[in-house]
């Protein structure tokens, strides 16, 4: 009698454990209505999908939720933004305003010329210039180097040097 009533207590105990584990599953399973956005839920999708978040299994937890999103709506993962590669055209031209923007300031030479740009980086960009100017008794030559930068992917020319000599022809 003793071994019967033993059988059933340690029986009812294992029927109790299991059905234990089973109702603490039910009180936590999530669905797509316990979220208020994607990216939410999204921390809740597991491997093998157990609370059933992805329906369409795309890797993508319930996509029909309003963004903030772990993706980008309308397909795949936001790629991020491809690097600045500063243009040699655009430091040529910007290159060539600051050398006249330079001839213009100074009284002693009239024209201005671009020599050769190199690039010393992908958003940087040194370019050489020559401003002239001659008069019945001197000529002036003045050797600019004008540096362009990318920053905020906005190109800027700055006049980071200007040799000038003036030799009487007279």
């Amino acid at each position: 009698m003793k071994a019967v009533a033993l059988c059933s207590v340690l029986f009812g105990a294992f029927l109790a454990s299991a059905a234990l584990p089973a109702s603490a599953a039910a009180a936590t399973d999530y669905d797509c209505a316990d979220f208020a956005n994607q990216a939410e839920a999204e921390e809740y999708l597991l491997p093998g999908d157990p609370y059933n978040l992805d329906g369409d299994d795309d890797g993508i937890a319930c996509e029909d939720l309003p963004c903030p999103c772990s993706y980008t709506p309308g397909g795949g993962e936001a790629p991020p933004p491809p690097p600045y590669r500063l243009k040699m055209s655009t430091a040529r031209h910007l290159s060539f305003r600051a050398a006249r923007k330079f001839t213009r300031r100074n009284p002693n030479v009239t024209t201005t010329s671009l020599g050769t740009c190199r690039r010393h980086g992908e958003q940087r960009i040194v370019c050489l210039a020559t401003a002239l100017g001659e008069t019945a008794s001197s000529r002036t030559t003045c050797h600019l180097r004008i540096g362009v930068r990318a920053v905020d992917r906005h190109p800027r020319a700055t006049l980071t040097r200007a040799n000038c000599g003036t030799r009487r022809t007279g």
